[in-house]
């Protein structure tokens, strides 16, 4: 395929690219308003280092490194959505009662991200309902704040953590998540319109051989 093809297509077919592009820009943009929560609530913590008897940078950041990979795995288990449900805050059926679409539904419905030098864990609870995204993100952060110990397996004692911000509630998907979709799905049809034509140009050669 030559630069001359490619600027020839462009200018005879470019209404039927922009047009193509457009199409598939709306359709992935209405994919994730049809198969995501409409809500999310985000909270951001931070886990103190006080008990921590080295205060050189190193340690500490280890130390953070450590406790963020331990609850970024243990708040997928069934453990911690007990801990969750206990806090009161949240009814019992709010999951599947089945333990493999209990965790799988969790999964999806809570997720948390770690810098992990920093000790900073960022948890976002997503719902179509704005009221539980909230209910459920407070039964989180009180399992986290008040029953870390258990968590990471120092009996009673916990860490010291604490709220930077949040709980703040917010539609899903974001403003820049939209943009972001609807650029890359104009792009990609624009390419599959290049791709359509190219495919129909070589079946054609073959046919005339």
């Amino acid at each position: 395929m030559s630069q001359f093809w490619l600027f020839e297509v462009i200018k005879e077919k470019k209404a039927g690219l922009v047009g193509t592009g457009i199409l598939v820009s709306v359709l992935a943009v209405l994919s994730l308003f049809l198969f995501n929560p409409r809500y999310e609530v985000r909270t951001d913590f931070l886990v103190s280092q006080e008990e921590v008897a080295s205060k050189d940078y190193y340690t500490l950041a280890r130390s953070s490194e450590y406790i963020g990979k331990i609850l970024g795995e243990v708040s997928s288990s069934e453990r911690f959505i007990s801990a969750v449900v206990d806090t009161g805050k949240i009814s019992p059926e709010f999951l599947p009662f089945d333990k493999k679409k209990r965790i799988e539904a969790w999964q999806k419905m809570m997720k948390m991200s770690q810098e992990l030098d920093l000790g900073i864990l960022h948890v976002t609870v997503f719902s179509n309902d704005p009221k539980e995204a909230l209910r459920v993100s407070q039964a989180v952060a009180q399992v986290l704040i008040e029953k870390n110990g258990a968590l990471l397996g120092t009996a009673d004692k916990n860490i010291p953590m604490s709220i930077l911000s949040g709980p703040i509630t917010e539609g899903n998907p974001s403003g820049n998540e939209i943009m972001l979709v609807a650029i890359a799905g104009f792009v990609f049809g624009i390419v599959l319109s290049f791709l359509v034509i190219f495919l129909k140009q070589e079946v054609g050669k073959q046919e005339r051989i």
